[in-house]
């Protein structure tokens, strides 16, 4: 598939080049060069909002995805990833509302983005989107289908949503490790100003049913008083 870039931040292109290798990745430097992508048969546009502040173009973007987003034909290509700071909140917003599927908060996180490239990709072509699998903690992942699995737990089969596999990854990934309340909305939930406060809490404990986080299966997910939560491997 093809991929269209618009950023400027050399680090970021690298890393969605890396993570989506076995595709064809272009940078381009002005809105216009994007739209050309688009009719060059892009799949999927990857596009800093930075890079657009003050482009005399930049109004081209929003009606670029708008155009692709008719009523009768909802899932028309190309898919489109924001990125954004909570600068960019009501640009973000009229975006997310003409039709763009998705953003991420900078600074880019690798985990995040790789989760947000494979479900895009999944979704703009998903005959052609190569399996993502990613082990944490003794546990298996398939971030393409959302599914979680377990070597010596046959029976553990889980389906999961993003943010659950999200905040999964990251309480595997810092075994033994406390975790802050603040840290973990940041990373999982980003610039949502307005996530209701039960949110993490509810969360949590869906991962801990449905992965089975308790001491019986090895695994202890505890509540760190007045910090934020602690998950550690057992014996």
């Amino acid at each position: 598939m093809k991929i269209g870039i618009l950023c400027s931040d050399a680090d970021t292109v690298t890393l969605v080049s890396q993570l989506a290798e076995r595709h064809d990745c272009t940078v381009h430097a002005s809105p216009a060069e994007l739209e050309m992508a688009c009719k060059d048969g892009a799949g999927l546009l990857v596009v800093d909002l930075d890079d657009l502040q003050g482009h005399p173009q930049a109004n081209a973007i929003t009606e670029l995805i708008h155009a692709h987003r008719p009523p009768v034909t909802p899932r028309a290509l190309p898919a489109v990833l924001l990125l954004a700071t909570p600068a960019h909140q009501n640009w973000l917003r009229g975006m997310l509302v003409a039709g763009a599927n998705d953003y991420l908060v900078k600074p880019v996180r690798r985990q995040e983005l790789a989760l947000r490239l494979d479900l895009l990709l999944m979704a703009a072509q998903p005959h052609e989107v190569p399996e993502r699998i990613v082990a944490a903690g003794g546990f298996t992942f398939d971030l393409a289908r959302l599914r979680a699995t377990h070597p010596d737990r046959p029976e553990l089969d889980v389906v999961l949503t993003r943010k659950e596999a999200e905040l999964a990854l990251l309480l595997l990934q810092h075994l033994g490790r406390p975790l802050s309340r603040a840290f973990l909305r940041e990373r999982v939930w980003g610039g949502e100003a307005e996530l209701p406060t039960r949110t993490l809490d509810t969360h949590i404990s869906r991962i801990r049913t449905k992965l089975g986080l308790h001491p019986e299966y090895g695994y202890q997910l505890a509540t760190v008083y007045g910090y934020g939560y602690q998950l550690e491997q057992l014996p």
